[in-house]
């Protein structure tokens, strides 16, 4: 997905916040699909964040025809040292949507990161989420929402890959299927080698409303440093 990003897209948003700016106000991004036939888009977003700047960022998809639409959005954050960062993506459109999302995120020495993905309503939904630590004592929050009804399909696939000791991470995503919904949740926490003192949660917590409505989840963990405390569980 990534690679066909690369090959086709056509846009995308620039965030660039300095050193030591604080942005007080979220930035808000608003993607509208809108075409007389079926259509595709691909766009490539970057956000980049320098030393001790400031940013929180919201992303609405909708759409406005009842067509068929798939949208490939790639999207890289680098947030550097002691820099913070909030990244909001919600999904509201129709049963004749795609979305293919993937969102990129490496975070710096004592950086704070909040990734909040909610999905709402849409036909079929991929979001891949990767956030890499790689420096020390970093805090990151990953969480998501998924409110599923109709044939709808969503996955969110995690990977949270601390590659540097002392840093934080915590992980939840919690869905609400009901009719004939499919959804599926594959979360991989890694801890590098030599990561020592690492802090590492990851939860789901899903909730079947009828018979039919299914989730399938995959909890990981990949430990190669001896002195941390992690868990993963799913209900």
């Amino acid at each position: 997905l990534i690679a066909f990003n690369g090959a086709f897209a056509q846009d995308g948003f620039f965030i660039y916040v300095p050193k030591n700016m604080v942005l007080e106000k979220p930035i808000q991004i608003v993607n509208i699909m809108r075409s007389d036939v079926d259509f595709m888009a691909n766009s490539h977003n970057l956000v980049i964040l320098e030393e001790g700047a400031k940013a929180s960022l919201l992303v609405c998809d909708h759409v406005m025809d009842d067509v068929n639409f798939i949208e490939n959005r790639v999207t890289e954050v680098f947030v550097a040292e002691n820099a913070s960062y909030e990244h909001y993506k919600l999904e509201n459109t129709h049963n004749r949507n795609t979305n293919l999302s993937t969102l990129l995120i490496e975070q710096q020495a004592s950086s704070n990161v909040l990734a909040n993905v909610i999905t709402l309503h849409n036909g079929v939904t991929r979001n891949n989420i990767e956030i890499a630590l790689e420096g020390e004592y970093c805090e990151t929050l990953l969480c998501g929402m998924v409110v599923g009804d109709k044939n709808q399909q969503v996955d969110n696939f995690t990977s949270v890959l601390h590659n540097k000791p002392n840093c934080h991470s915590n992980e939840l995503f919690k869905y609400i299927l009901d009719d004939a919904s499919l959804c599926g949740f594959t979360g991989k926490l890694v801890v590098a080698k030599d990561s020592q003192k690492t802090l590492a949660y990851q939860t789901n917590k899903n909730l079947l409303l009828s018979n039919d409505a299914r989730i399938r989840t995959k909890p990981q963990l990949e430990i190669y440093a001896d002195d941390v405390k992690c868990s993963h569980g799913a209900t």
